[in-house]
């Protein structure tokens, strides 16, 4: 019994010796772990600028097919219209005696009354006022930051709470004249070409309508009777809106009197409604 405990020690003895001569993998230091992330990063920065210069190259290349495309493009439309003039000859040679029938239509003639969706306007433009159905010529002055309507006889009211005025459009120095209500803006301060004083004027909002476009602008009332236009249209008027051609006169349509609208009757300057 002794021999055999003394045998199974000394078996356990021999396993443990070998157990701790096995291999011991050694700790990694930081430098090499710094040296390791840092051959890590240059591969991938490598294959980063593999992958651009070979994006590059895809997009030099589809480039040059693109610029191929066009110039064979271009090609083939001179050759097109070379065939189209030999189609036109021919057919007139069939037709000889009758109008030849065009082989293409013709372009749509140029609209010369706008620019986009822009109106374009001649120093002179009529303008139909709604408050009264009538149309009148005005002047067209870009010079000018509001526009501005001959009146006579100017009287602010209230109505339904808010603040109106009633006024004399005079469109010349004749006797006619015709009244007018319409909502009281604001007033402004006009300094006179000849003096250095200043004019308190009151804004009026009128529809008006110049060629297709109708609008809600802003009128300053003034007695315009000893000018040639009773209306001028200024900038804040064109805004956002139209062009002016100053070479053109009239250019957009007269609008046409409204049929089934009544129009204000003649007052005598020289004695009120």
């Amino acid at each position: 019994m002794s021999k055999l405990l003394v045998l199974i020690a000394s078996s356990t003895v021999f396993l443990s010796a070998c157990i701790q001569q096995g291999p011991q993998t050694p700790p990694v230091s930081s430098t090499e772990l710094a040296q390791s992330l840092q051959e890590t990063e240059s591969r991938l920065i490598q294959q980063i600028q593999q992958q651009c210069e070979s994006l590059n190259k895809q997009e030099t290349v589809q480039a040059d097919e693109l610029q191929k495309i066009s110039k064979a493009q271009r090609q083939f439309d001179g050759r097109f219209d070379v065939i189209e003039g030999k189609l036109d000859t021919v057919i007139v040679k069939q037709h000889k005696g009758d109008a030849a029938p065009p082989l293409c239509p013709k372009p749509a003639a140029v609209n010369t009354n706008n620019i986009g969706n822009k109106l374009v306007v001649g120093k002179t433009e009529w303008l139909w006022i709604e408050a009264i159905n009538r149309v009148y010529e005005a002047r067209v002055d870009t010079g000018a930051t509001t526009s501005s309507i001959s009146a006579l006889d100017i009287t602010p009211f209230e109505k339904d709470g808010k603040n109106w005025v009633r006024f004399r459009l005079a469109p010349d120095d004749g006797d006619d004249s015709f009244e007018i209500e319409a909502p009281l803006v604001r007033y402004v301060k006009i300094r006179q070409a000849s003096t250095d004083t200043l004019d308190k004027r009151p804004v009026a909002s009128l529809t008006v309508r110049l060629g297709k476009m109708t609008e809600v602008a802003e009128f300053t009332l003034n007695d315009r009777t000893h000018m040639t236009y009773p209306i001028l249209l200024g900038r804040e008027f064109l805004r956002d809106v139209a062009v002016v051609d100053v070479a053109k006169d009239n250019n957009q349509p007269k609008p046409e009197i409204v049929k089934n609208q009544p129009q204000a009757p003649s007052v005598s300057k020289s004695k009120k409604k």
